[in-house]
């Protein structure tokens, strides 16, 4: 055995091949691949954990042979050194130690020049060193490191860096150094130089401070930073005074980052004489250094902590000068995309923070200074350091609260711009928190944030400006910072309470109300909950806080409108319960009662659901029960007084404008007294904005509050009104006119529309036992004259709306009396003039849906409107609503915006609802067939309209009749028609519909239907809860009707008509097959073909009641057929004809076949016409399978070139047939004549597709036999297009479709799941779907495999190869599926494939190996049986020397591994060796399917391997296990699951039980396997349980070293490794270790970067050899 030693050059040698190894690791180490360089350097590493001293001698020595080395490759070496040196320094012995510091300083001034790679590098590897071995790197550097001769760069850098590193270790040295170093600092010329000097002067100084600071666990207790002084002084002077004025910027920087460190090493006096010259010359480098302002700032810093250490003042002299530069930097906001930006303006507020520690006093001076500037960013800036003090400043600030406040309040209070106000309100929170919002003028602070709290949105659009700050943002912040303040500061309450309440009423904060009532509900709840003592408001000493009366009228407004104000409702109503004993102690039991339900009614409400009206409904409630619990006339009058003082607080807010007149009219209405009303009546109607609806409105119904209380005083008012401010004088208006100076005829006119809505209400309000006497004589006087020649379009809506309400007012309901208007009539016609000036282009306003309701309410009054009236009515309302357009509000062209599109779409959708009440109100004025008819027939043009929305729209309206018919008519009560008499017209109009274009008329026409068989069924004296089966499933089509598929729209429209066959009476039939005929020609042709189903069914079902109209029927029918151009029209037309007509259609069946392929139209219908006939098609069936069997398939030519196969070309006589056949089975009526000839038609239609494999289709040629057809109007019909004809492709469809008509629906899912369809038309997978549909008929159609048997075998001898190809396929895999269960027919089977072995063709001879193998799977007896004969066959079929691509060698294999599991040991016993050798040439072919089978076969061979072959068969085993090991990762997928499985089975044979449990363990077919950590444990369990086997298999794996596969070589090389890295060293002499290493060592050259990886990853376990 060799020692280890050290060996020639310095190696640390073990003696061993690692040595070798990891020379040649240092060699390749410079890959040219990054990854492979990686994994070789991570691979040394390794190495270098376990053999530290080799791997680093080796290192040293190969750099010390190799000097003329790339310096790249001297850098991967260097850092491979440095990394090892980390991890294993504490093994480090003093000599290697002392070998690699010479070699890598060395190597850090070899070259005089930098190389900063390289050198950075050798460094690297001395400051790793020298944190063990500090005494010997100094020695080495201090050596190069010579009085009067500059050094090398990097000597003095790798001291600076060993400084940081191991600053005990250094500063020994340090006077040594710096004596050394002084001197040769004015020596210094070039900039590099004074750069690392500077540099390491500021890591010793930071050594120095870092020894110090841990004196205790220092070797030296004795150091003082003062011993030191002196040297760093000098060098100070140097660095300073010379170095300083350079102008090179990154020494400059340097400088100062040192000079930094350099002034708390400094004696105080040195540094208080030097202070002034050094915070200039620093500060002055700003102005050269703007984007390194972050080194100067740190530097600086440093110093001037240093100069205010121990409370000194030295630096007091020099303050303004540092105060301004810091300042100039401070408002240099920072860029948050430049890292560098924000580093440096937290320096600057750091800096400010270390002044203030000592100058305190002078800094917040100096910055209120600051802030009387008008510039924006100095006055951030200023902010900025304000907060930092703030937060930071602690004891120091704490005497300069007041001041601060006192300071920034003139800013708050004036400041204009938002991100000014931004960083205020950041200050504002941080006072908060620090407690100077109690100082005098805090107040202030606050009333900053609420007012930033009421900003408006934003005008303009977001400027460019990065830092723009919005209203919106600021607003949102200031909200939170408010909240913030009020929920989360103790003792904050003494600065709000009630301060907030302030701000309650100033019309500037209504924006703002939803967060301060959030802050004063905290306050309130808080202290009355706590009942603190200042809970209680002393309204006279707090004379600033609004009066109670007052709070409750801005409240209750506010709350109307809940969703306002960002939400505000929810805070608003807590405000007011938190405040409410403070507001009137006879309030607090309601509100706390009421108050709760209606904040979970505002958090329950959603928002597409929120109903305003409700709401308000709830509020005036709260308000109403609120003056009668207080039950006291002054306060009411003083609540009034308040409110209607608080209008104009709303100028700009209408919508709580319209609330705060609801509200005075509540009040107004529980008032007694007169001169209140009459005052506030006054008032009102003077605050009210005329050209605002919304404010109209709520007068208005303030008015009609009021009038239920005092009716005339209000009459008497809007008499007033009309009379002084609507009347016009010759020389003018009236004064009230002068005084508002609206004298144009706009604002008269906006007037008169808030008076005539003011009259509706009042009408509506007013008690109902005095409006009676008032409506003709004052009311309808008033207005009645204003109803003509109105020009204003508000006016004239507002006329309608007070038409509506006077309806309203006047019907019996509310009356609870009789009244008829002697107006109506005249009325009726302005609202249809109203309609008709609307037009229809567009929908510019809700006028005519405001004038239908109008009309509505109007109908609803009696007595009846005669039918000229009514007839007009629906006409004018139905023409200005249907035919409005979809979209578009204006009729401008341009693409409207989201907003505008909501608003027209609700506008629409309020108008056809408008249009549906008028109409329903005037069916139930006349509740008849007759009455519905004559509203029905104005719908009729609309549902036959070319425009979907305006046949949806008519189908609706339709809907919406039926329905209230249906539930308002008074069935058998003796009133209108005993029969439903408008059955027939409604029904032949609908069902067209059903089948509509559009999905959402379909289904609303079948609900319409379904209403009309209601209404029918009633008719015929049914109960109203009566259930027919048939009409109450209706609503099952309405779900099937989503899809706009054709063939189930059509299977709808066919029940629809089964149900309407049984339901439509005798009397009604004829009249709906006549509309049912003018269907066929509706526009819509998806309409037309429901029609044509409809009309079939009904002909089916109820054609014995028309035998009087056959014959009209025929002639209609035929002229329409030439019309009809729809493909499902037609075809259904084409039903109805066949209905009537006679059964010769077999005599044209002939003349069909001749027609040229493929069918036309017409062709394809006559086919399946025949074909629905059951008796026709068993004879066309048998004439067809007669033609097919008689007829050649194709016709061979020879090919002009020899060498290609001979061009065949399909007889057009089968292929004719076989597309006959395929259009017949697309009938769903021929199933019993295919099933009981499918055995016969499956066999033809399956060779016909093995004959039209690659065969060119049929020549063109003339039909002189056809002539052209013409239509009934004499055109020529348009000729057929010309398409290119696959006659395989034609063959597959038609099999496809005797499968579907078959039902052979488990087949066809078979065939559909594995493509099978495209790979019967592909001579490269036809066989393989061949076997497909074999074993899909084994499995569902067992029962007819001897039947296709018998119609198969005779095709085995057939002349054409492809047949004979397709039937021995099918009846190979039949074997192989057991023929579903009838082994009597396995023998026949066999014998015919061994008769077919020697055949000329190779596929056929290919598909007959596999139909052998498949034996194995029909029984042992079978097996036994045929053994010998199938043996010879696989054995012969591996040796096929015309096998050229391994087809018939792979079925011989997977048929061998098959019949393996059933043979027995005594048949295989022979040729169990001969089978393994033929077989393992196999395992590294190209093919992959063929190693799989291979492998799989191998690994079956396993079950004759515990038996007398157990000897010769386990060194078998042991030949290919290396294979199958390295296989398992193979590239293919395919390959490895081959391998697991062999393994599995071979595991039991290997005599290892725990190499057996990991194969049955980890091998599973479709886990996932790690295998680098399975080879390793198994490699582990290979050496303890069969050693004698490690060298054999390690040789395996050297030999797979020139595998042609990369990944193999991968796993060969780590198969190695693995065996040979966990072999025990005492039996590393049972391997070949100098062969493998060597092999391994060769793989480091070899062309694959991956293998080159691998093959480091492997050496580096053999590190013990």
């Amino acid at each position: 055995m060799i020692m280890p030693g050290h060996s020639e050059g310095g190696v640390r040698a073990t003696g061993g091949q690692v040595d070798e190894m990891v020379m040649a690791m240092i060699d390749s180490a410079y890959d040219k691949n990054e990854d492979t360089q990686e994994m070789i350097g991570s691979a040394l590493l390794e190495l270098g954990r376990k053999q530290p001293a080799l791997v680093l001698s080796s290192c040293y020595t190969y750099l010390k042979k190799h000097s003329k080395l790339n310096h790249g490759h001297r850098v991967v070496i260097l850092n491979a050194i440095e990394k090892i040196l980390k991890e294993t320094l504490d093994e480090l012995k003093e000599s290697l130690a002392a070998d690699l510091i010479a070699q890598a300083s060395e190597e850090l001034t070899e070259s005089k020049e930098v190389v900063p790679e390289w050198q950075t590098a050798a460094s690297g590897v001395l400051v790793a060193v020298g944190k063990k071995y500090c005494t010997l790197v100094m020695e080495n550097l201090v050596a190069k490191f010579q009085p009067g001769v500059m050094p090398h760069f990097f000597v003095v850098q790798t001291m600076a860096n060993l400084a940081t590193a191991n600053s005990f270790g250094i500063v020994p040295f340090l006077n040594v150094v710096l004596g050394t170093m002084l001197p040769l600092l004015g020596m210094a010329k070039h900039d590099n130089m004074k750069w690392v000097f500077s540099s390491a002067l500021g890591k010793f100084s930071e050594a120095i401070l870092d020894y110090v600071v841990n004196i205790e666990k220092a070797p030296d207790p004795n150091v003082k930073k003062e011993a030191f002084a002196g040297e760093i002084y000098s060098a100070y002077d140097i660095l300073f005074n010379v170095w300083l004025q350079s102008k090179e910027a990154k020494l400059r920087l340097a400088i100062v980052d040192a000079l930094g460190n350099m002034a708390h090493i400094m004696s105080r006096e040195n540094l208080e004489e030097q202070l002034p010259r050094l915070i200039s010359g620093i500060l002055n480098l700003y102005k050269k250094h703007a984007a390194e302002s972050f080194h100067i700032t740190q530097g600086l810093c440093m110093v001037l902590d240093a100069a205010v250490q121990g409370e000194c003042t030295i630096l007091e002299p020099h303050l303004d000068l540092v105060l301004n530069n810091l300042f100039t930097q401070a408002c240099s906001l920072p860029d948050f995309n430049v890292p560098g930006s924000i580093k440096n303006h937290n320096e600057v507020l750091r800096c400010f923070s270390v002044i203030a520690t000592a100058f305190s006093d002078r800094l917040v001076g100096y910055l209120l200074t600051k802030l009387e500037t008008s510039n924006e960013r100095t006055k951030i800036a200023t902010l900025i350091i304000f907060k930092q003090l703030i937060n930071t400043g602690g004891e120091a600030m704490e005497n300069k609260k007041a001041l601060i406040v006192s300071g920034l309040k003139g800013l708050a209070l004036n400041e204009t711009n938002n991100k000014v106000k931004k960083v205020i309100a950041q200050v504002v929170s941080a006072m908060a928190h620090h407690g100077h919002l109690e100082e005098e003028g805090g107040q202030l602070m606050v009333d900053f944030v609420i007012r930033q709290c009421s900003l408006p949105d934003d005008t303009k659009t977001r400027s460019n400006d990065p830092e723009y700050v919005s209203n919106w943002a600021l607003r949102k912040m200031c909200e939170n910072v408010l909240h913030l303040i009020t929920t989360t500061i103790e003792g904050i309450d003494v600065v709000l309470w009630p301060y907030l309440l302030e701000f309650l009423l100033p019309v500037q904060h209504t924006d703002a109300m939803g967060v301060i009532c959030k802050n004063v509900a905290f306050l309130a709840s808080q202290k009355r909950e706590n009942n603190d003592e200042d809970y209680m408001i002393d309204f006279e000493d707090k004379a600033n806080v609004p009066k109670p009366t007052a709070m409750i009228a801005r409240l209750i407004v506010l709350a109307g409108r809940p969703t306002n104000g960002g939400n505000r409702g929810l805070h608003v109503l807590q405000a007011m319960q938190g405040l409410s004993p403070n507001l009137n102690e006879g309030l607090v039991e309601l509100w706390d009662t009421v108050i709760p339900k209606l904040v979970q009614y505002l958090e329950g409400a959603e928002d597409e659901k929120w109903n305003q009206k409700n709401w308000e409904d709830l509020a005036l409630k709260m308000l109403s029960k609120s003056l009668d619990e207080v039950n006291d006339e002054d306060w009411i009058e003083e609540l009034g007084a308040v409110m209607g003082e608080q209008i104009p607080l709303y100028t700009n807010y209408p919508e709580e404008k319209n609330f705060i007149f609801k509200c005075i009219g509540i009040i107004m209405r529980k008032s007694t007294k007169k001169e209140f009303v009459n005052k506030h009546l006054t008032v009102l109607f003077n605050s009210v904005n005329h050209t605002h609806q919304v404010e109209r409105e709520g007068v208005a119904i303030a008015f009609g509050f009021a009038a239920s209380s005092h009716l005339d005083s209000v009459l008497t008012k809007l008499e007033s009104v009309a009379k002084n401010e609507m009347a016009k004088k010759s020389s003018g208006f009236l004064g009230f006119l002068k005084e508002k100076a609206t004298s144009s005829d706009t604002d008269l006119e906006k007037i008169k529309a808030t008076t005539m809505l003011c009259y509706g209400f009042v009408t509506l309000y007013a008690p109902a036992t005095l409006i009676v006497s008032r409506i003709e004589a004052t009311i309808m006087r008033s207005i009645t004259p204003h109803f003509s020649h109105v020009k204003d379009n508000m006016v004239k809506q507002n006329l309608i709306r007070t038409v509506e309400l006077i309806g309203k007012a006047l019907h019996p309901d509310h009356l609870m009396q009789t009244h008829s208007l002697t107006n109506r009539g005249e009325l009726l016609g302005h609202m249809q003039g109203y309609m008709k000036a609307e037009g229809t282009a567009h929908l510019p306003s809700e006028t005519r849906a405001l004038a239908m309701n109008a009309c509505a309410t109007l109908v609803k009054l009696d007595p009846i409107l005669s039918d000229a009236e009514l007839f007009d009515l629906i006409k004018t309302s139905t023409d200005c609503v249907f035919p409005l357009p979809l979209d578009g509000t204006t009729g401008k062209k341009g693409k409207e915006d989201p907003d505008q599109q909501l608003e027209h779409e609700v506008l629409l959708e309020s108008t056809l609802e408008a249009l549906d009440d008028l109409l329903k109100e005037i069916l139930l004025k006349n509740l008849s067939p007759a009455g519905l008819e004559s509203i029905f027939k104005h719908l009729v043009p609309w549902m036959l309209s070319i425009h979907e929305h305006e046949r949806l729209r008519a189908i609706r309206t339709t809907h919406t009749l039926l329905q209230c018919y249906l539930e308002k008519f008074e069935f058998g009560m003796g009133s209108g028609s005993p029969v439903f008499t408008t059955l027939q017209l409604l029904l032949g109009r609908l069902i067209p519909r059903c089948t509509d274009s559009e999905v959402d008329i379909r289904q609303l026409s079948i609900e319409t239907v379904q209403t009309t068989l209601k209404i029918q069924l009633r008719y015929e004296g049914n109960p109203p809860g009566h259930k027919d089966q048939m009409v109450d499933a209706l609503p099952t089509l309405k779900d099937r009707v989503k899809k706009n598929d054709p063939n189930l729209l059509f299977s709808v429209i066919n029940d629809l008509s089964k149900v309407l066959a049984k339901k439509v009476p005798s009397g009604q039939l004829q009249g709906l097959v006549d509309l049912l005929m003018q269907g066929l020609l509706d526009s819509q042709s998806h309409s037309s073909s429901g029609a044509c189903v409809a009309l079939n069914s009904l002909f089916k079902s109820r054609g014995g009641e028309l035998h009087e109209q056959v014959s009209r029927l025929i002639r209609e029918l035929h002229d329409k057929l030439a019309l009809i151009t729809y493909p499902q029209t037609r075809t259904g037309t084409l039903r109805a004809i066949r209905t009537l007509a006679t059964h010769h259609l077999i005599s044209v069946v002939t003349a069909l076949l001749n027609f040229r392929l493929p069918y036309d139209e017409h062709i394809v219908d006559c086919w399946k016409t025949l074909a629905q006939d059951a008796q026709l098609t068993n004879s066309i069936f048998s004439h067809i399978l007669e033609l097919l069997s008689r007829s050649l398939p194709y016709e061979e030519k020879a090919s002009n070139n020899d060498k290609e196969d001979p061009i065949r070309t399909a007889c057009q006589l089968p292929l004719a047939a076989t597309s006959a056949l395929h259009v017949i089975f697309q009938v769903e009526e021929t199933e019993a004549q295919v099933l009981q000839n499918y055995n016969r038609l499956f066999v033809s239609l399956l060779i016909e597709i093995c004959s039209m494999l690659d065969v060119q289709p049929p020549k063109e040629k003339k039909d002189d036999t056809k002539e052209e057809t013409k239509s009934p109007r004499g055109k020529k019909g348009a000729q057929p297009k010309e398409v290119k004809l696959v006659p395989s492709n034609m063959c597959v469809e038609a099999f496809k479709g005797l499968l579907e008509r078959s039902k052979s629906e488990g087949v066809m899912e078979d065939l559909d799941a594995e493509n099978t369809w495209e790979n019967l038309q592909n001579k490269e997978t036809f066989t393989e779907a061949v076997t497909t549909l074999a074993r899909s008929v084994c499995t569902h159609q067992g029962e007819c495999v001897a039947k296709l048997v018998s119609c198969l075998t005779p095709v085995f001898t057939s002349l054409y190869d492809p047949q004979r190809i397709g039937a021995v396929a099918f009846c190979a895999e039949l074997i192989q599926q057991r023929c579903a269960g009838d082994l009597t027919l396995v023998e026949l089977l066999m014998n015919s494939l061994l008769g077919r072995l020697v055949d000329s063709n190779h596929k056929v001879r290919m598909v007959c190996i596999r139909g052998l193998g498949n034996v194995s799977s029909v029984g042992s007896e079978q097996v036994q049986k045929f053994s010998t004969t199938v043996l010879s066959a696989m054995m012969a079929g591996m040796d096929d020397k015309d096998d050229i691509d391994d087809d018939i060698t792979l079925e011989a294999m997977e048929g061998l591994s098959k019949l393996l599991e059933q043979i027995n040991e005594s048949h295989i016993r022979a040729i169990l060796i001969n089978i393994s050798l033929k077989i393992r040439p196999c395992f590294e072919k190209d093919k992959e399917a063929v190693r799989a089978a291979a492998f799989t076969l191998f690994g079956n061979l396993s079950k004759f391997g515990d038996g007398p072959s157990r000897a010769p068969f386990l060194e078998q085993i042991h030949t290919n296990f290396v294979s199958l090991l390295l296989h398992l990762n193979d590239p293919e997928e395919q390959v490895q699951k081959s391998c697991k499985f062999a393994l599995r089975l071979l595991g039991p044979l290997m005599g290892s039980t725990a190499i057996n449990g990991m194969f049955q363990k980890h091998l599973l077919e479709d886990a996932r396997l790690h295998y680098g950590e399975f080879m390793n444990d198994l490699s582990k369990i290979i050496i303890k349980d069969i050693p004698d086997k490690v060298n054999f298999y390690v040789m395996g794996c050297v030999s797979f070293f020139k595998s042609q596969w990369p990944e193999i070589k991968c796993n060969a090389a780590m198969f190695a490794g693995f065996l040979m890295g966990n072999l025990s060293k005492d039996k590393h002499t049972l391997v070949s270790k100098e062969h493998v290493c060597g092999a391994l060592i060769l793989l480091l050259k070899d062309s694959s970067p991956s293998v080159r990886s691998k093959a480091a990853e492997a050496m580096s376990w053999l590190y013990d050899y």
